[in-house]
């Protein structure tokens, strides 16, 4: 009997044991809050439509004390993820979307897109801008601060997460005011060929790039992109698609905000049926294609020429969206649509088949060339024609945007690289033109007769008398003049 006795007393105090253990790990450790809900005991008062109508009664561009218990909800549609859009939360429910600034970096962390938010706003500022961008934060003088990180969460409240904000189908024509700060979809657009397969923005830089979206059927609207986007070094598509995004409004124009290039679905054929270059075409030489013009103003179908880099971003020399090239036949100045990178030295081909052939005072030129329309594959020593002014004067077109080398040359003039510097090989003299923003302008040249000297045989004239703008322009004289 004893040893039955001792045995459920042992049990006995093991279950206590156990059961204390069990107390003393529930009260030290709660389980985790995992349930996908909206918060108890908070309820939107008004829609955004509402809040919307109510504080822009007044008219004024202003921002307006909300001093009410009003709340909105709304489901996130942009967040600050992909760095597009920077310390602010786009929200949106069926009657319209708003901005709610703060002063907080990476939330998406904790509100992420698809997660429905509350806003209690009073206390807060509204304010709708002169391009109808409705927008709630603190006040800063005339216009919407940031709530600052210490105060967000006092306002913003967690709600469910996972939601789904299917976009509002639109058309280019039929965007307005109402659709601002609100995720839209545009069916039947592409890049404009000036934009198609360039980055979305300048990383680089960190610069904004405006791209131009074309309809199918008409219209066309901004696509803009920031410098900090975390896919600005990745290109645009190239054919035509639909577009999600966020639709906004600057300076009385409408644009488009992109989230992620998951936004853009642009795997079609362009709108005049074609993909851009068909990578079939064959390469002509440059004085071919110089050769063609004036009789044709378009490049040939189905070609493309080759050429070494020849100017010189770095010294100002040139228009940043122009380019030089050279091949053993010739030069020709390349105008990009926009702003290019390409560098002295490298080898790069470019598309003419459909490009304009034209002439900027006198000087002969492939104009408005897409991004999409060139490549680099390489890089070589460049190669300039040894020649005289004289012989250069007799046959200027066809040296025309070449490099050449020129030897035992003298200087006369003001003394620096200024403006027309003439130069004299003992066979002719022709200007020497600097600009006033090249790097090396102002720098004295040569006092004596220098042993080489190459650069661009380039001309710019107004009039129409032969040779008048004949001239040469140097890269930069610590590589182009050798005493």
């Amino acid at each position: 009997m004893k040893k039955i006795k001792n045995l459920l007393l042992l049990s006995t105090l093991t279950c206590l044991i156990a059961v204390g253990f069990t107390s003393c790990v529930k009260k030290e450790y709660d389980e985790p809050v995992t349930a996908n809900l909206d918060p108890a005991g908070v309820v939107a008062t008004h829609t955004i439509g509402q809040l919307i109508t109510a504080y822009n009664a007044a008219g004024t561009s202003l921002p307006v004390l909300i001093d009410s218990n009003v709340v909105i909800s709304g489901i996130i549609v942009a967040d600050d993820e992909s760095g597009n859009f920077y310390k602010e939360i786009i929200i949106q429910d069926s009657t319209g979307g708003i901005a709610f600034q703060l002063d907080v970096t990476n939330f998406n962390t904790t509100y992420p897109i698809g997660r429905r938010v509350f806003i209690k706003c009073n206390g807060l500022y509204f304010q709708v801008d002169g391009d109808d961008n409705a927008q709630i934060g603190f006040k800063d003088g005339t216009q919407i601060a940031r709530v600052p990180q210490s105060l967000y969460e006092r306002y913003l409240i967690k709600g469910m997460w996972g939601l789904n904000q299917a976009p509002k189908l639109k058309t280019l024509t039929t965007l307005g005011p109402a659709d601002i700060n609100t995720l839209v979809q545009i069916n039947d657009v592409e890049f404009d060929l000036a934009f198609a397969g360039a980055p979305f923005a300048d990383a680089i830089n960190l610069v904004s790039v405006n791209a131009d979206l074309n309809g199918c059927s008409g219209g066309n609207i901004i696509l803009r992109t920031s410098g900090f986007a975390k896919f600005a070094t990745q290109l645009t598509p190239t054919g035509k698609g639909n577009v999600v995004a966020v639709y906004q409004a600057f300076n009385g124009a409408g644009q488009l905000m992109i989230r992620t290039p998951q936004d853009l679905t642009m795997g079609n054929v362009r709108c005049d049926g074609t993909t851009g270059p068909s990578g079939n075409e064959t390469l002509m030489p440059i004085d071919s294609l110089r050769m063609s013009f004036p009789a044709s103003t378009t490049g040939p179908l189905e070609r493309k020429i080759r050429g070494t880099v020849i100017s010189d971003l770095n010294t100002n020399h040139t228009n940043n969206r122009n380019v030089i090239i050279q091949d053993a036949t010739g030069g020709i100045l390349v105008r990009f649509a926009t702003a290019h990178t390409y560098t002295r030295g490298q080898v790069i081909e470019v598309v003419v088949s459909g490009r304009v052939l034209s002439e900027y005072n006198s000087l002969l030129q492939v104009d408005q060339v897409p991004p999409l329309f060139a490549k680099s594959v390489g890089t070589a020593t460049e190669v300039p024609f040894v020649i005289t002014l004289a012989n250069l004067q007799a046959d200027f077109e066809k040296y025309e945007s070449s490099l050449v080398e020129l030897h035992s040359v003298d200087f006369s003039g003001s003394g620096t690289y200024n403006t027309l510097t003439m130069i004299d090989d003992g066979t002719s003299s022709m200007p020497l033109y600097t600009g006033t923003g090249y790097s090396y302008s102002g720098q004295p040249y040569p006092i004596v007769t220098v042993s080489k000297l190459t650069g661009i045989a380039s001309q710019f004239k107004s009039g129409t008398t032969i040779g008048d703008g004949y001239q040469i322009i140097l890269r930069n004289p610590s590589y182009d003049v050798t005493p």
